[in-house]
């Protein structure tokens, strides 16, 4: 049977076979009833498979996607954008524990504390539960729900030198890279956050996201809670 394939744009399925139209139709056809059931079609497909490289081929993908790589651990940054009330936010993806469905939060009695929610139950751990909106000094967005009546959409778990910290959000992105060189000045639509905590905002989309400065946040975090 393989002195039907002489020359692959002579393949016998294009000829003879089902993709053909030429007369007499192949006899194995009755058999196999259409040609991808063959064995011939099958080594064929093998043959195509396994054939050698030709000559500089891989040489020159493994230097593309060297280049890609290199590229991508140079320039980009990998963080986690989020939406509180209408700001929208970026921490460093490192920085980032997990995400969790909202929970109670339990006040703590006596505390007076603005940025301190109180705290939360996260797998089985006590958290403390801070509000960065609060701390960041963001408006209200009036459209939004009350967010002091605990109508949160999800809590976003960090963790710093060893330290945890719980803060409830209304939307979660994902994980977004960025190219730092690209970061600009605050523009007037993300303004009400206090800028000491913001190193640089980036276009997303049709959006403005600031990106915090984490180690100045966990910083200040922890001096208010003393």
């Amino acid at each position: 049977m393989n002195d039907l394939i002489v020359k692959e744009e002579k393949a016998c399925w294009k000829t003879i076979g089902v993709w053909g139209r030429e007369e007499p139709r192949c006899p194995k056809l009755k058999e196999v009833i259409h040609c991808r059931n063959c064995d011939v079609f099958t080594q064929a497909g093998r043959d195509l498979l396994e054939r050698d490289l030709p000559e500089g081929y891989k040489g020159e993908w493994s230097k593309v996607l060297v280049e890609k790589k290199e590229e991508e651990l140079l320039g980009t940054m990998a963080v986690v954008i989020f939406r509180i009330q209408g700001e929208w936010l970026a921490l460093p993806a490192e920085t980032f524990a997990e995400v969790v469905e909202a929970g109670i939060i339990h006040t703590v009695p006596h505390c007076q504390k603005m940025a301190l929610l109180g705290v939360i139950n996260v797998n089985g751990e006590i958290q403390l539960c801070i509000s960065l909106e609060r701390h960041l000094g963001l408006s209200p967005d009036k459209t939004s729900k009350n967010n002091d009546q605990g109508s949160y959409g999800r809590m976003l778990v960090v963790n710093k030198d060893g330290e945890q910290w719980v803060f409830p959000v209304d939307e979660i992105h994902g994980i977004h890279l960025v190219y730092p060189d690209l970061f600009q000045n605050v523009p007037v639509t993300v303004a009400k956050a206090k800028t000491t905590f913001t190193k640089g905002i980036f276009r997303w989309e049709d959006k403005y996201v600031a990106i915090l400065d984490d180690d100045l946040l966990i910083y200040s975090l922890t001096r208010s809670l003393q």
